[in-house]
């Protein structure tokens, strides 16, 4: 069996021939070019080499969903200068880090215009963002205030959810048969309110003092949530994805059960009526939420990270999870950087394997993924140990 042919027979409940192995090496291979450090064997090779090249599959993310932003004038300026302005602008809304400048130290802010006001966002990339490949820090949320409020209100209320399954159709044939694509949309309401459009700690003060505007976000959210779904189901991607970033030290148990189940409940349902699959990046420390992730409709728990990355070790997961939801990743990547010796790199894979015994429903990969430092010798052994 191909690496494809291996995830495939997984989500479909089916036996493969070894287990599957396939992870995102993409930040660890732009911070190794950024920073001149890319091994010798591997100068020259495109990603997809590598990966032949340490025998583990690809792992592929294709963003399905944006959304236009009518009748708003989007400026978008680095440290002070302007590098685009657009009307009726397509983004990834509320946190468009594609418009981001990554490869400078300095700020990004960008402004809305509407005929409610304005509003802005800022984030910000530093030296070792950039030499990590990173993702920007974001400063200045958009929604701030009781003004930021009625300005995001008209945007929502004009925006419009739009598709666009190309960087899908490429991806796909970018990874081939040595890998997989995962359809991703947007976070769930709650996450998408909570992370990207206010900050955690504005989002609990809107949620006692402001209890209405904070229902208003919730449910127009929800509404443009399950336009997200009728859209992605139209794509050709047998998993699709929200790219949650889910962390229970943040997202409580009652917050979870409260606002992110009964969504994720209702958009598996509608996945699984088209015989898709559906899953969620979970990569934070999910220990507070172990009981409660079987119940969240959920098939594949992606990018989870457990110990030494976080404080839910691999087995209490797997005892929790084994046979209600599929695991993708599993391998924790601070086990693959130097600080940690190569003894306890083969330890943690060989417990690992023996906790899995022969039960093989799983999608090994490193969660959340390898990073700058991880060196590129251990996913060698990992992929001779997997049988590679």
């Amino acid at each position: 069996m191909n690496e494809r042919q291996r995830i495939i027979s997984t989500l479909n409940g089916e036996s493969t021939d070894k287990l599957p192995w396939a992870t995102r090496l993409d930040i660890w291979h732009t911070a190794r070019l950024r920073t001149g450090t890319l091994p010798e064997e591997m100068a020259g090779k495109e990603l997809n080499e590598i990966h032949r090249f340490l025998k583990v599959g690809r792992q592929c993310y294709a963003h399905l969903i944006s959304t236009r932003l009518r009748g708003v004038d989007m400026t978008v300026e680095f440290n002070g200068e302007v590098m685009q302005r657009e009307t009726d602008p397509v983004m990834r809304f509320p946190q468009p880090r594609e418009l981001v400048t990554m490869d400078k130290p300095g700020d990004t802010l960008i402004t809305l215009k509407t005929p409610a006001g304005v509003s802005r966002m800022r984030f910000r990339v530093v030296e070792e963002l950039i030499r990590g490949a990173a993702a920007p820090y974001l400063v200045e949320h958009l929604l701030k205030d009781d003004n930021d409020f009625g300005v995001v209100k008209w945007i929502l209320s004009h925006s419009e959810i739009v598709a666009n399954y190309d960087d899908f159709v490429a991806k796909e044939k970018l990874a081939g048969d040595d890998g997989f694509t995962i359809g991703m949309m947007e976070r769930i309401p709650f996450q998408r309110i909570l992370l990207d459009l206010m900050g955690e700690e504005q989002t609990i003060y809107s949620m006692m003092d402001c209890p209405d505007n904070f229902q208003y976000l919730m449910d127009i959210f929800t509404e443009q949530g399950r336009e997200m779904v009728t859209l992605s189901l139209a794509s050709p991607a047998l998993m699709l994805e929200f790219t949650d970033n889910l962390e229970g030290s943040i997202t409580s148990p009652t917050l979870f059960e409260k606002y992110c189940m009964p969504f994720m409940q209702e958009a598996a349902d509608r996945v699984h009526a088209q015989g898709r699959y559906l899953g969620s990046h979970m990569d934070g420390n999910m220990k507070s939420l172990l009981h409660l992730v079987p119940e969240c409709g959920v098939d594949v728990v992606e990018s989870f990270s457990p110990a030494p990355l976080t404080r839910l070790s691999f087995e209490d997961a797997w005892k929790a999870w084994d046979g209600k939801v599929l695991m993708w990743g599993g391998i924790p990547s601070p086990i693959f950087e130097p600080h940690v010796p190569e003894r306890e790199f083969t330890q943690w894979i060989t417990r690992m394997l023996d906790i899995l015994d022969d039960d093989r429903r799983i999608i090994l990969g490193i969660g959340d993924q390898a990073v700058g430092p991880s060196l590129m010798g251990r996913i060698k052994i990992a992929s001779e140990m997997l049988g590679r």
